[in-house]
């Protein structure tokens, strides 16, 4: 029989999960929910209310489809509507709860919840056509994405517009993290074949920031509830051989980006060692300069942090707009390689302008991610042989200072010496005549591995 539940949110409800539990008896086929709530706007501004739902069965989480218009899903075995998994409606305690993102003033927003079932099983869908290139293999630089979207979570693009798009951009790899599922890697995977490294993902998107969660294909709980803590989640990440990555921590937040700016104190950065400095277009998205920053900040208090970028991918870029994107030292186009030299801090992130550079000093050199003795230094930064905007400057940095500059031009070499201290580092940067960041290096770094969190 249908069940219907009904109630009221006000701005107390903020920041909450509000359930609503279900029995389901033996021989369920299709489970169908659908949620909706009046008014879906407050009434003034244009920044609505931000609800969805959350299906638990007996034996764990059935899925989310954050911030999207379409809040009723359908969940059978073999197949389950974008943002939730498929698999056996298991008789016993089911929950959906509504995760309340962003109520606003004076709120007073009321809901229904309706709930059926019957026997019928869903068709099995069409396994998709995996694509028929072959990707570059063996050690070298790799170029890619690791922070996007799909129409799982709150994106545009189906699952075969973002493969499409990730090859039109010429990346080797490319990592999908919608919010709070992983309901959309599966087909991802499939559909990619041989043709482009999958770095599947989830983006954790928590009421007190957003992070991703590189190297899994299990969902992860996004949940923060009380006695839990998210640096439990990044502390379990690494153990499993994950990637975790704090996602544009200085986003502008409340109410135009509820949860999207990083507010977790045990993670500042805690036992956190990659940062997203670079979401989004540079020019359209303020926090960029705050993320860099943070990550010199953050290094001068020594920590071992990575810097990555993520063009945050909802739809396809609007021209002119200028992403960033991550180049990777590994030892072969794989996601176990690939993971690796992320963890080690072996890339930079750029829009368009390639480089190598090393340091050497007391016998020894290193690259990106790599640690030196203090002592004597010298740097050398080689910029690549392709076309580069007008205007654009390298700009060698020791610990959040300029110690070196020179314009660009294509296959330049600049070599700076200096005197390196014990939990010091240097990075390089390429940044136009106003300033925009165009390309960062991760930082080398000097005293050796034992004066380093």
């Amino acid at each position: 029989m249908p069940l219907t539940f009904t109630g009221q949110l006000g701005l107390d409800h903020m920041g909450t999960h509000v359930p609503h539990g279900f029995t389901l008896p033996e021989g369920v086929g299709t489970l169908r929910l659908r949620f909706a709530h009046d008014p879906a706007h407050p009434g003034s501004g244009d920044i609505p209310h931000q609800l969805s739902i959350s299906v638990y069965g007996p034996d764990g989480a059935r899925g989310t489809r954050h911030n999207n218009a379409d809040q009723s899903p359908v969940i059978s075995t073999h197949y389950a509507s974008p943002g939730y998994l498929p698999g056996p409606i298991e008789a016993g305690e089911w929950r959906v709860e509504i995760d309340v993102h962003r109520i606003l003033p004076p709120g007073g927003v009321t809901y229904r919840i309706e709930v059926a079932w019957d026997t019928e099983e869903l068709r099995v869908p069409k396994a998709p056509q995996p694509l028929t290139g072959e990707r570059k293999r063996g050690a070298g630089w790799y170029k890619g994405d690791l922070h996007g979207h799909t129409l799982h979570s709150d994106g545009r693009l189906t699952v075969e517009e973002y493969l499409d798009y990730a090859l039109e951009r010429g990346f080797d790899f490319v990592a999908l993290t919608d919010h709070n599922t992983t309901s959309a890697l599966p087909e991802l995977m499939a559909r990619a074949g041989e043709a482009i490294t999958i770095i599947p993902g989830e983006e954790l998107t928590t009421y007190n920031g957003h992070a991703l969660l590189l190297g899994t294909t299990d969902w992860v709980d996004w949940t923060v509830r009380d006695g839990q803590t998210m640096g439990a989640r990044a502390r379990d990440a690494a153990e499993g051989g994950k990637v975790f990555v704090i996602a544009h921590p200085k986003s502008e937040g409340h109410p135009f980006c509820t949860g999207c700016r990083w507010a977790f104190a045990d993670l500042l950065p805690g036992v956190a060692r990659h940062v997203e400095v670079w979401n989004g277009p540079w020019t359209s998205c303020p926090q960029n300069p705050g993320g860099v920053a943070l990550f010199y900040q953050w290094l001068n208090q020594g920590y071992r942090m990575v810097a990555t970028c993520g063009t945050d991918t909802h739809r396809r870029a609007v021209a002119g707009q200028r992403f960033g994107f991550n180049v990777i030292r590994a030892a072969d186009n794989t996601l176990p390689a690939l993971l690796e030299g992320l963890r080690a801090g072996a890339s930079y992130v750029t829009s368009g302008p390639l480089l190598s550079a090393w340091a050497s000093g007391s016998g020894e050199s290193a690259t990106f991610g790599g640690c030196l003795p203090e002592g004597d230094v010298a740097a050398t930064c080689v910029l690549g042989d392709g076309d580069l905007p007008d205007g654009l400057g390298l700009s060698l940095i020791h610990c959040g200072t300029v110690i070196a500059r020179a314009p660009c031009v294509p296959g330049m070499e600049l070599t700076e010496t200096f005197t390196a201290g014990s939990g010091e580092w240097l990075t390089w940067e390429i940044r136009d005549s106003v300033g925009h960041l165009h390309t960062l290096t991760n930082a080398i770094r000097f005293g050796g591995e034992e004066a380093w969190r």
